[in-house]
């Protein structure tokens, strides 16, 4: 127990100090927690943004896999990413919505009930305290030579001191239940949104790991295609250099000698600057 009920009878100073701290831990612990709550808000509303940015960027791969479709590795590619990337999206949803549960309302009805009823009992006790001291105050000071006033003021001490424990006792059990309350609530959110991450993790994981092996083929099509474009692109530059030569050649027969000559010419320096030594 955080503070013990034996002490709490006797009105020990061990009582006052333990009471004295747990109140200071109890302040501490509502203002990081009451932080912690809002962290919790803002990431959930970034993360719903994310979200939201996530499930238009997957309907546009959709939409492009619509505009490829004669285009099949193309449209295929786009077809099976769009999908891996939407579940992903899912999951990250389920996130968000764990840490809505877990973290947000969950330490917010904490802080709102639990707590909010652990300063209503420390106000009754601090009233109850105050009006035993001013009762110990007056025992102290009345006059021994008058019996009436010295018999009430020490009825009122016995009075105010049986107020006192009982409802110290009340308090020092308020204190004990939340402080094993607090222990509980903050674990248990916690370990309801790292379950949730793991989840995420876990289950984007073995969507990307079933469509591994796609990826994988996929990859070795496009370095065959690197290869294939680059031949593609000397046969296409081959082509056109014959025609182009073919050109000047009619161009040479038909055309007036000066224009031939010019041409002729302009053709031999370009083609001579286009090479490479």
């Amino acid at each position: 127990m955080t503070v013990d009920f034996e002490e709490c009878i006797k009105d020990s100073p061990r009582f006052r100090a333990g009471i004295d701290d747990v109140e200071t831990d109890v302040v501490e612990i509502e203002a990081k927690l009451d932080k912690l709550v809002k962290l919790c808000s803002g990431m959930i509303e970034a993360g719903r943004a994310y979200v939201s940015a996530n499930k238009l960027f997957v309907n546009g791969i959709k939409d492009l896999s619509q505009q490829c479709k004669k285009e099949e590795t193309i449209s295929e590619c786009l077809e099976k990413c769009g999908e891996s990337l939407q579940e992903i999206v899912n999951y990250h949803m389920i996130l968000f919505d764990q840490a809505q549960r877990s973290i947000k309302q969950q330490l917010h009805t904490f802080i709102k009930e639990d707590v909010r009823k652990f300063k209503d009992t420390k106000k009754q006790f601090d009233r109850v305290r105050e009006d035993m001291e001013l009762a110990q105050v007056k025992n102290a000071q009345a006059p021994r030579n008058k019996v009436h006033e010295a018999e009430e003021a020490a009825q009122a001490l016995v009075l105010s001191r049986k107020a006192f424990r009982h409802l110290a006792l009340d308090y020092v059990l308020q204190i004990n239940v939340l402080q094993a309350k607090k222990k509980f609530e903050i674990l248990d959110a916690m370990l309801s949104f790292m379950r949730a991450q793991y989840t995420l993790f876990q289950q984007g994981f073995n969507i990307l790991d079933e469509i591994d092996p796609y990826m994988k083929k996929l990859a070795a099509q496009l370095d065959q295609l690197v290869i294939d474009s680059a031949m593609e692109k000397r046969e296409l530059e081959h082509k056109h250099a014959i025609i182009q030569q073919r050109t000047l050649m009619q161009d040479f027969i038909v055309a007036p000698r000066g224009i031939v000559a010019s041409a002729l010419v302009s053709s031999i320096v370009t083609d001579f600057g286009s090479r490479t030594f």
